[in-house]
């Protein structure tokens, strides 16, 4: 009997992982997990169980056109109590967690490996996990974790920016703030071997199978995701799809990673980046502004895009209200908000 792994992302974030075997149904394959899928008819009549599969390959079994609309389907909302699943998948359900997982986000013992400054304000900070029983984090490439802030009982959030493939050490980039906890941390007395817990992953923000042209709007330390998708599209092979960065920052000096942006492309991603700071500095020759001003209808193409916000959210206001006004399909639009902590 052929299993796959299932995804199952919920509406506060949360994420669980389990394999299904193909004659099992998501709900039963969930239920001998101890994930409890809410239901209620188990017959393809109420909706109750209705997600959208994201990625992957399924089958339906028999369902009522009034529980899934022919429009439904082919957004690929799925009536799991008689879905199937062909390949491993990803599936999205429109309520929180807590109904459906009993048990807390696991919590892992992690150690800081490295810190470095990468540009004014920015700091990259590695982690390493050790060995314990939940395993090195299974996550999407665009989703974050919690991490503990030493000496303090802070938790702050951040994304990787490593791929899920490099499980033995974890990539973050803290924007340095006055009076922040993780903040005040790493500009202070943060130490290599100092413990810091890692707890989830979360997010509702991960990088969908790589189909069709990409747009990628990224402010700060929202670079951050996009870099952990870049590197999964690479490890994967996934590269024949243009994509399009627009990454911008406060002045010239917060920008980084410029190098590997560039290694990127040089690496065969079809990537074309376009910088943009706010305040221009002595020697800076690029546009300023804040970094929504460079969308442009040329870069969407025909429309059908995929397109990915990462930043603070003046940010992801502006460009979502852009895109949508632009004709974007609003379920083809994917963002992370970033709060200053």
């Amino acid at each position: 009997m052929t299993a796959h792994t299932v995804t199952l992302v919920f509406d506060d974030g949360r994420i669980a992982r389990i394999q299904a075997d193909e004659d099992d149904t998501i709900y039963l394959a969930a239920l001998k997990h101890r994930i409890r899928i809410e239901t209620d008819c188990l017959e393809g009549a109420c909706a109750t169980c209705k997600g959208v599969c994201t990625s992957g390959e399924y089958r339906m079994d028999e369902y009522s056109e009034d529980a899934l609309s022919a429009e439904e389907a082919a957004r690929r909302e799925v009536l799991t109590c008689q879905m199937h699943v062909l390949s491993d998948c990803v599936i999205e359900y429109p309520y929180p967690s807590t109904f459906s997982l009993k048990a807390p986000p696991a919590t892992r013992n992690g150690r800081v490996a490295g810190i470095e400054t990468v540009a004014e304000s920015v700091v990259r900070l590695v982690v390493e996990p050790e060995d314990g029983d939940h395993g090195p984090v299974e996550f999407m490439p665009g989703q974050y974790v919690h991490l503990g802030v030493p000496g303090t009982d802070a938790v702050r959030s951040y994304s990787f920016a490593n791929p899920p493939e490099e499980t033995g050490r974890y990539t973050f980039y803290i924007k340095v703030l006055e009076e922040g906890a993780m903040s005040d941390y790493v500009a202070g007395p943060a130490r290599p071997g100092d413990e810091m817990p890692v707890t989830g992953p979360f997010g509702r923000f991960y990088l969908r199978p790589p189909g069709r042209p990409i747009v990628m709007v990224a402010g700060g330390t929202g670079l951050a995701p996009m870099l952990s998708m870049f590197d999964h599209m690479l490890a994967a092979g996934a590269t024949g799809q243009p994509i399009h960065l627009l990454y911008g920052a406060n002045s010239p000096a917060e920008l980084f990673s410029l190098e590997a942006l560039q290694d990127y492309a040089d690496r065969g991603l079809g990537l074309t980046t376009e910088l943009c700071v706010v305040e221009g500095a002595e020697g800076w020759s690029g546009p300023t502004g804040h970094v929504t001003t460079l969308l442009r209808p040329e870069i969407l193409g025909s429309g059908d895009c995929d397109v990915y916000l990462c930043g603070p959210p003046p940010m992801i206001d502006a460009g979502t209200a852009w895109l949508t006004g632009a004709g974007v399909d609003p379920g083809a639009i994917h963002s992370e908000k970033f709060l200053p902590s």
